[in-house]
């Protein structure tokens, strides 16, 4: 009876980590950046696109309406500037962040229960210190001291929130240097 059990375990794990491998690899491919689509529309189209691809919501500039929905994008060719990026629950990944690059007007971020987010997609958060006034940083499983480090370029940031960081294991630490680099931001932790 054993034997049959762990026959039956192995099928099944190879079976869920085979369906992982599947579904990470769709996500990478939600994630990738369309240089041609930027040049066509915009950074701040593609990048509302890719936020709302991979479940997230955005914001324009005057406009008090939250975009969850894909399908209810403005017209391509509408030139509309991103405010606001609520990532929460979303499939981002690292190698979406470059779709920031030439968003020059987004002032607000949130990046909560991001499980698909690890370090190195900060090191693309540069692309936002000339706008960016407020970050939130929270219940990310993959995030640690390495990739909070990189937010030291993010000098126009006055409110950076963070919390359920289970990777990060010196918070005191991390925080002493951001509130050091970042001495016009409000940090809690």
């Amino acid at each position: 009876m054993s034997t049959t059990l762990n026959v039956l375990r192995r099928h099944l794990l190879g079976f869920y980590q085979s369906k992982r491998s599947l579904f990470h690899w769709i996500n990478l491919q939600f994630n990738v950046v369309d240089e041609n689509r930027r040049n066509s529309f915009g950074p701040d189209r593609i990048c509302a696109e890719w936020i709302l691809r991979n479940g997230g919501t955005v914001k324009w500039v005057n406009s008090n309406e939250i975009l969850s929905d894909y399908n209810e994008l403005p017209k391509e060719g509408t030139m509309l500037q991103l405010q606001v990026i609520d990532a929460s629950n979303s499939s981002i990944m690292h190698n979406g962040f470059a779709h920031f690059k030439g968003c020059n007007y987004i002032t607000k971020v949130v990046f909560h229960k991001c499980n698909y987010l690890e370090d190195r997609a900060f090191e693309e958060l540069h692309y936002l210190k000339k706008s960016l006034l407020f970050l939130q940083i929270s219940s990310c499983p993959n995030i640690s001291e390495k990739g909070l480090m990189h937010l030291h370029v993010l000098t126009k940031v006055r409110e950076l929130i963070m919390f359920d960081l289970p990777s990060v294991k010196n918070k005191n630490n991390i925080v002493h240097i951001l509130k050091s680099s970042l001495p016009q931001c409000y940090i809690k932790y």
